[in-house]
């Protein structure tokens, strides 16, 4: 993956060109906000997009609103989509293997830092806003979430444990239900659910 980022634009023609090669495998996106995003591919055939605890037309509608990106390719023969799980619809397929000329194609990137306006003459200096404290997250709770999580959630369960434990502040017991939320019956994520809270009692 390069380590410089690109217009938006440019990584999506990345991703069509991977998916003219029939490849099978996870593109794995990160944007200029440092958030994460995996494509799944299978022989050519975009299935599924993960992106901020979003899944395929909202994530693929919130990935559209991004300035810049990089991304890496990981093939893998274990990328068909698993049973009962709901394809990509139609719609999105086509603007992430085309589409998105239209509305990005004249897109151009500059990485800069947000300019900040100048203060008025004799006008108070703003104060500045306090950053909130990062959360801190017991490495073997996170651990051990990831491994429960990827039993149902496969290769993206690394990336969506992180992204669910930085939504509620690091707390493990509220990321279990962020993620449950992402399996697709009701009894899948109970499962889910019960193993997990199991798994973290047992580290006491």
């Amino acid at each position: 993956m390069s380590n410089e980022f690109r217009p938006l634009v440019q990584v999506l023609r990345e991703l069509k060109m991977l998916a003219q090669k029939r490849s099978s495998g996870f593109a794995y996106i990160v944007t200029e906000d440092n958030h994460s995003c995996i494509v799944r591919l299978h022989q050519g055939q975009v299935q599924e997009v993960v992106y901020r605890m979003l899944r395929n037309e909202e994530a693929v509608q919130r990935l559209s609103m991004v300035s810049a990106a990089k991304v890496r390719f990981e093939s893998s023969g274990i990328a068909a989509l698993p049973p009962g799980r709901a394809p990509l619809s139609e719609g999105s397929v086509e603007w992430l293997l085309g589409g998105f000329e239209h509305d990005l194609g004249g897109q151009q990137y500059q990485f800069s830092p947000a300019a900040t306006p100048a203060p008025l003459p004799g006008a108070p200096a703003p104060s500045a806003a306090p950053t909130p404290p990062a959360a801190a997250v017991n490495p073997r709770a996170r651990q051990t979430l990831e491994q429960v999580a990827l039993n149902y959630l496969g290769p993206i369960a690394g990336m969506l444990c992180q992204e669910a434990l930085d939504a509620v502040g690091g707390d493990p017991h509220k990321a279990i239900a962020q993620l449950a939320g992402q399996l697709y019956s009701q009894q899948e994520a109970q499962r889910f659910s019960e193993e997990a809270r199991a798994a973290l009692a047992a580290l006491r």
